[in-house]
């Protein structure tokens, strides 16, 4: 069950505001002497952003053989900490936890077409999935760029993800965002060596592929067509990392932008994401989430303690997935959860 202390608060100006963005923000417009994300905590001396709380509120229901089930949703509240920081009224915000790193190189190495030849965001073909790709800025070279990385693809490559993970988590300046007079806390030997190092990250092999259950398992996924965002197999083309130039690998993602319905919504565009889409989180390494982290939860912000409870909050083009996952009996359900544990 995480704690705030294992999550962050996104936020930013309403949507009116965003009539008047710039490209490079998209739709994200920062909150006044804030920014885009909250930092409740602050080295001695210095006022946090806000004090953060975290509440949950409880639901119940049914499978169709009558199994009782409960999920919770997040709600936070913002605090004025610092008279020099106040909070806008109607400010958005969104609760995030950090996604798990590995792998990354492979997903950035996917060729951009790949991704165009995924999407389908007019549903061309009517099976109800409708993914499409973010644009989102790229400020190295000015332009806009496919969406990778981010829970809403709002980072468009590693060095992206990486230096504003280093300035929105943890508040520190670097050559692609520096301090206003241009300096900066650390330099581009440092960026460097801590890119390679995420891009390098191995992914956990699957494990118990030839166990019956699993097997059933993986059918059960494909004829819930689950499958159709969380795509299992993907290549590379090139890379700068010869290790990850041209490889065949099993993700489990398309990397697209989904409406996922209004019980996941957190009402917060961010580039073109919308405030109901998510990109389709990678499946591989699902197992063992809460073996590296004990306690973690899934999804974007943690609200599902179980991998069943994130498949019950799946809605809007997940729906008829959800559905069926729900018209399973007891066993069938299993053997889907175990699949998912072994990937």
């Amino acid at each position: 069950m995480p704690e705030l202390g294992q999550a962050l608060v996104r936020v930013s100006l309403p949507e009116t505001a965003a009539l008047m963005a710039a490209p490079t923000d998209g739709v994200v417009v920062p909150v006044p002497h804030i920014g885009a994300q909250i930092r409740d905590h602050a080295v001695y001396g210095v006022a946090p952003d806000a004090d953060v709380t975290l509440t949950w509120q409880t639901q119940s229901g049914q499978y169709t053989d009558g199994t009782g089930y409960e999920l919770r949703t997040p709600h936070i509240e913002l605090t004025q900490s610092d008279p020099a920081k106040p909070i806008p009224d109607g400010v958005l915000t969104s609760l995030r936890i950090p996604p798990p790193v590995f792998g990354v190189g492979l997903l950035e190495a996917i060729p951009a077409m790949t991704l165009a030849e995924l999407a389908d965001p007019k549903d061309g073909d009517r099976d109800g999935i409708s993914g499409r790709i973010n644009q989102v800025w790229d400020p190295d070279t000015q332009t806009l760029a496919v969406g990778r990385f981010g829970l809403k693809a709002n980072s468009p490559n590693l060095r992206h993800q990486t230096a504003s993970a280093y300035v929105n988590d943890m508040g520190i300046t670097n050559p692609m965002f520096p301090e206003a007079d241009g300096s900066a806390d650390i330099g581009e030997q440092i960026l460097g060596e801590n890119i390679f190092y995420v891009k390098s990250l191995g992914v956990p092999a699957r494990t118990l592929v030839n166990d019956p259950t699993v097997q059933l398992g993986e059918k059960l996924f494909a004829d819930a067509n689950c499958a159709a965002c969380h795509v299992s197999t993907l290549a590379t083309g090139p890379s700068d990392v010869a290790a990850l130039a041209h490889q065949t690998f099993h993700p489990y993602t398309d990397l697209l932008l989904h409406d996922m319905g209004k019980g996941l919504a957190d009402g917060r565009p961010d580039f073109e994401a919308d405030g109901q889409e998510w990109r389709t989180m990678p499946l591989w390494g699902l197992g063992l989430n809460q073996t590296v982290l004990p306690y973690a939860g899934y999804l974007h912000d943690g609200r599902a303690r179980t991998i069943e409870e994130a498949i019950l909050w799946h809605g809007g083009e997940a729906e008829a997935s959800k559905a069926q996952f729900m018209a399973m009996d007891r066993r069938d359900r299993a053997a889907l959860l175990t699949f998912l544990s072994t990937l």
